[in-house]
């Protein structure tokens, strides 16, 4: 309902995601008028990824942690000069209700979405496998990252989808997954956040839901990365007023 007198006033806004389905990606705390950022929240990101090189125009992209298609529309909505993205998109998800929705409201020509089967009580999810293997072939994609996801995985989980992403990237292809770090935590640090609960190298705010908010040094984060084979691996987004900071490498 609170999105019907937006869609009625701005006609842009009438092709998103309705709001509970926003709503579980982040919205800045934004709840009920949250339509812009989710157009504009993952510019910067793409500009940037574009500007280093990490993606091109016909690149294979793997999101893990797709959500309702907040970094994807970008490129699908991209046209300049004749040119837009040609590549290969693919969106993980847990939650097969935003799958849904980006599959009716995606090309599938260049756009496709695959539900997770990994168990997580964060997101509700019984039954499921603790481990998760990306159903891509090795060595085909040009770009690997992930929004939130390491915020949810214990150090398992967290090395499985290191693993699995090596596996899948080409040689020279990037990585960025952003994360939860104890080095430069958020600006929500000592309130909302204390991450004061320890299992193994995770700090957890909740031991009954550890999931719900996971955070790991530098130096663990870093070292697994190197663990796993990734080259080149740093820590990026030191600025205090971000939430998370990008854990970047290359294959």
């Amino acid at each position: 309902m609170s999105d019907i007198p937006a869609r009625l006033v701005w006609p842009e806004f009438r092709a998103l995601p309705p709001n509970h389905l926003r709503i579980r990606v982040g919205v800045g705390n934004r709840f009920f008028s949250n339509q812009t950022y989710y157009l504009t929240h993952a510019e910067s990101f793409w500009l940037y990824q574009v500007s280093t090189g990490a993606v091109g125009f016909t690149s294979t992209i793997v999101d893990i942690g797709c959500g309702c298609g907040r970094f994807a529309h970008h490129l699908r909505d991209f046209r300049t000069n004749d040119c837009r993205f040609d590549g290969r998109y693919i969106g993980i998800d847990i939650d097969q209700e935003m799958l849904d929705w980006c599959q009716t409201h995606f090309d599938s020509g260049r756009f496709e979405f695959i539900h997770s089967t990994h168990a997580s009580k964060s997101y509700a999810q019984d039954g499921g496998s603790s481990t998760y293997s990306i159903p891509l072939p090795d060595c085909t994609a040009d770009f690997v990252f992930s929004t939130s996801l390491f915020t949810h995985l214990l150090e398992g989980e967290l090395r499985n989808y290191l693993e699995e992403s090596f596996r899948i990237m080409r040689l020279g292809a990037r990585m960025s997954m952003s994360f939860f770090c104890l080095d430069y935590p958020p600006p929500t640090y000592g309130g909302r956040h204390t991450f004061k609960h320890r299992i193994g190298n995770a700090a957890v705010e909740s031991l009954a839901v550890p999931e719900a908010a996971v955070a790991y040094s530098e130096a663990f984060a870093v070292g697994v990365a190197r663990e796993v084979g990734f080259s080149d691996v740093a820590v990026l987004g030191k600025d205090p007023a971000q939430w998370q900071r990008s854990l970047v490498a290359r294959r």
